[in-house]
Parts: structure tokens; sequence; C-alpha cells
């Protein structure tokens, strides 16, 4: 198997194993476990695929990967911890207060605002963006070192979620001047977020550390690509942060464990597949 296959097997059995040590309904345990299961063997069976559409099945997978990760350790959620919650919000209040991004959000154009917003919905694209970049250009089509890196980041955020569980700013009606403004994107992002999202906030954020992350590994093995996708990254952080989708603080984390994870894997294995 593969460097990126192990790491979804051993977050799926992280997953398992908290399902059945941690307070959890009968419900969420049986879902987390059949889920993880039926997926870990789907994994393990493309791993041995030996025919083409098999072989492209096991390279496109991860992406889906991120998905199921990221709906799965929403079924730990159960409350919100308020001190935790606190504790960002009064990050958040020096952010938007003492350093002007309320001021920001209430007088910027609206077209700017409007931007901000767009880039924020290409989070959904950024991965699979960044991944056909590297496919198609990168010499040697380093597929492992890609989503080895993308996987790290984007699951090491969603892992925290069982032990720290807070709601997005915008769900506890903190600093959203930004609804005042009545931006049509940001009423598209709100309708996205209100049927594929679990309603819960990671920490660090998901979506810093898969854009920056992604902006990383493809940048890494297609140089072109590296600052037009870092600009998308902080587009999308940034946007992140003002829209009230993260705390701020979310965000920082989550850039630090993109670079983390691009770190660790380029230490241990250099610049190759």
């Amino acid at each position: 198997m593969r460097t990126s296959e192990w790491i979804v097997a051993g977050y799926l059995l992280y997953l398992v194993v908290l399902a059945w040590t941690r307070p959890l309904g009968a419900d969420r345990r049986l879902l987390v476990t059949s889920v993880a299961l039926a997926d870990g063997a789907c994994v393990w069976w493309l791993s041995h695929a030996d025919e083409r559409f098999g072989l492209i099945a096991r390279d496109w997978l991860p992406g889906l990967q991120i998905l199921i990760g990221y709906w799965l350790s929403g079924a730990f959620f159960t409350q919100p911890m308020l001190r935790a919650e606190a504790t960002l919000a009064g990050w958040d209040v020096v952010l938007f207060r003492q350093l002007g991004v309320a001021s920001f959000t209430r007088r910027a154009p609206r077209w700017l605002l409007e931007c901000l917003e767009v880039a924020y919905l290409t989070v959904y694209v950024v991965v699979p963006l960044g991944f056909g970049v590297m496919y198609l250009f990168a010499p040697g089509r380093p597929v492992d070192s890609y989503w080895t890196i993308v996987l790290t980041a984007e699951l090491a955020c969603y892992a925290v979620l069982p032990w720290v569980q807070t709601r997005p700013p915008r769900s506890i009606r903190m600093q959203v001047d930004i609804d005042d403004r009545g931006l049509r994107v940001r009423q598209l992002n709100l309708r996205v977020l209100g049927g594929g999202s679990i309603q819960a906030n990671t920490i660090p954020s998901g979506h810093a550390a898969g854009a920056f992350a992604t902006a990383l590994a493809a940048g890494t093995y297609v140089p072109p690509a590296l600052v037009p996708l870092m600009v998308l990254a902080a587009s999308i952080t940034i946007a992140s942060v003002i829209g009230r989708y993260h705390y701020g603080l979310d965000a920082l984390l989550g850039v630090l464990v993109a670079f983390g994870a691009w770190g660790v894997r380029l230490g241990g294995s250099g610049l190759g597949p």
C-alpha cells in the first residue's frame, strides 16, 4: 500500500477506536464503525488494482477520503465547549476590533468582498485542481507524495474535532457585520454549508490546511503552479476568517499544519514520487 493509503487506514482505525472508547450514541458508533470498515476495505481493494480503471480510481480516490474523513469526524460532535469558543472569540476580538478587520468588512468595496466569497467557494475544488495540475504536468507523476501531504494536513485537522468541539463564529453570531452587505455569493456559500457541512468548527482549519497543503504539494512538483495556488490558498484562508466561517486562530493553525505536513514529507523522502 502507498503511504497515503496507510494514512487513510490509520485515520479510519483511529475513529473506530474513538467510537468505542468515548461516550457516543449507539447509532453514531455503528455509523462510524460500518463506514470506516467499508471504506478501509475499499482502500485495500484498490491498492491491489492492476487494471487501468482501477489504477486511475486509486490515484483519484484520496480526494473522496477527505470528505469521508470530514463527515465521520462530525459524528463525534455532541455539544460545544464554551470555554474553547470563548478563547477563540477572544483572539478574534483583537483581530476584528483592534486590528481593524471589522472596519474593513463594513467599508470595503462590495466587489472585493464578493471576490473573497468566490475565493472561499473554490475551497471545494482546490484539492482536485491541484491534483490535476500535478497529474498532468509533474515529471514522474508523484501521486503518493501529493496525497500524503494533503491527507496528512486535512485529516490532522479533523482528528482534533472529537477532542475540541466548537461552533463556527457565524453560528454564534460573532462579528458577522458582513451579513449586512447583502453579498450574493455569500448566500450561495451559506446554502452550500447548510446542506453539506457538519455544522461544527475544525481547529485547526481544514480549509486553510487543505488549501495551503495543495499549493505546496502541487507547487513542489510543478513550480510554475506554486505562486497562483499560494495566492488562491491565501485568499481562501482570508475569506474564511472575514466571512466568519472560521476563527482567526483556526486559520493560522491550519496554515502551520499544512507547512508541517509538507516539511515532514519532503524531509523524510526528498522530492521524489
